[in-house]
Formats: structure tokens, C-alpha cells, sequence
């Protein structure tokens, strides 16, 4: 679970550049509370075993403070990132902690992460060239990783949402994919 998440946040690094006034859009269409709640169902694709592996849970998120990813259906996990660290417990056990302060990765990941679950466009808008689509209330943006170490992890990066975000599908180099659907989002 963890490699996923940090597979999710380096993908998001990728969002190519959008023109300002695409980004100003976005943000007004976005809502940006100061805490947000919900469900996501996530299927993960495997190119070379030629299958999907689904999981489902909850998130929450305190803007600038703490991003809570608690995995439920197969096996229960939780995945805390904070500005400082990333954490990843299972059944009350620590199975790993990264410090943002020893690993640039990991602060850029961490950085990148709440940019999106905060709709900062403009943070996602320095490590990704991105191309937008709205139509109404509705959004979807395409990012492409600017940097080619990132370039070598993910090919691409596609967000969907209104006025929260709905859908993340995150394409690795290696045919692998990740998509996360956000559902039942309270503030």
C-alpha cells in the first residue's frame, strides 16, 4: 500500500502546465475547506500479471496539517502524511515513517499530495504541464510530468472532479494504473 501512495503522489507530480487563467477556473470551481471527509474505492492494474486489485476505505484531510488514508477492504491500513512525515500503520503498528526533512522525494510527495486534496493548482502546476477541460460545473485536467525522473515512474496523470475532486487515474511508464474514485465527501 504504501508503494501505491507514493506511486499516487509521484504521478501527481507529473500535471503539465496550465495557462493562468485555467488555473484561476479551476480553483473557483473547487472548493477548498478546511477539513474534508469521504470514501474512495481504488483498483490497481497490473500490466504483466494481466489484473486489478481493489481496495476501498476512508480519507480526511486537515488543510496544511494532516492526510489520513485508511485502507479497509482487503486488509486494513492506515496512511498518515503530515507536512513532516509520512506514516504507514497497520493494526496499531508502525510499518513505516519517511521525514520529509531527510528525503526530498518524500517532501515533494508530501507537498504535492495536499496540493491536490487542497486544489492548489499552482503548487501542481510547477512540477506538471497540464491541459484543461470545463464545461460548466465539471472539470478534467491531464498532467504530464515536467522532470524525467518522474517521467520514468509515471507516463501520465488524469483528474475529474466538480466542485471536489472525483476521480484520480494515475498511468505508470510500465503499463501499470492506479484509479481512485472519491465518494460520500463531507466537510
Amino acid at each position: 500500500m504504501m508503494r501505491v501512495l507514493v506511486l499516487l503522489f509521484s504521478l501527481l507530480a507529473v500535471l503539465p502546465t496550465a495557462a493562468l487563467a485555467d488555473l484561476r477556473e479551476l480553483e473557483a470551481l473547487m472548493e477548498s475547506p478546511a477539513s474534508l471527509s469521504g470514501r474512495f474505492e481504488q483498483v490497481k492494474y497490473l500490466a504483466a500479471l494481466d489484473t486489478e486489485i481493489a481496495s476501498s476505505g476512508r480519507f480526511a484531510y486537515e488543510r496544511d496539517s494532516e492526510i489520513r488514508w485508511q485502507t479497509l477492504e482487503p486488509i486494513e491500513n492506515m496512511l498518515r502524511l503530515t507536512p513532516a512525515r509520512i506514516t504507514s500503520e497497520q493494526a496499531g503498528t508502525v510499518l513505516s515513517q519517511l521525514e520529509t526533512r531527510n528525503n526530498p522525494v518524500v517532501a515533494l510527495f508530501s507537498d504535492i499530495f495536499f496540493g491536490v486534496m487542497t486544489a492548489r493548482w499552482s503548487t501542481l502546476a510547477e512540477h506538471f504541464d497540464m491541459q484543461t477541460r470545463i464545461a460548466e460545473s465539471h472539470w478534467q485536467a491531464t498532467l504530464m510530468p515536467k522532470a524525467s525522473e518522474v517521467q520514468q515512474v509515471v507516463s501520465k496523470v488524469e483528474l475529474q472532479g466538480d466542485r471536489y475532486m472525483r476521480q484520480i487515474v494515475l498511468h505508470e511508464a510500465g503499463g501499470d494504473w492506479t484509479r481512485i474514485r472519491f465518494y460520500d465527501i463531507q466537510q
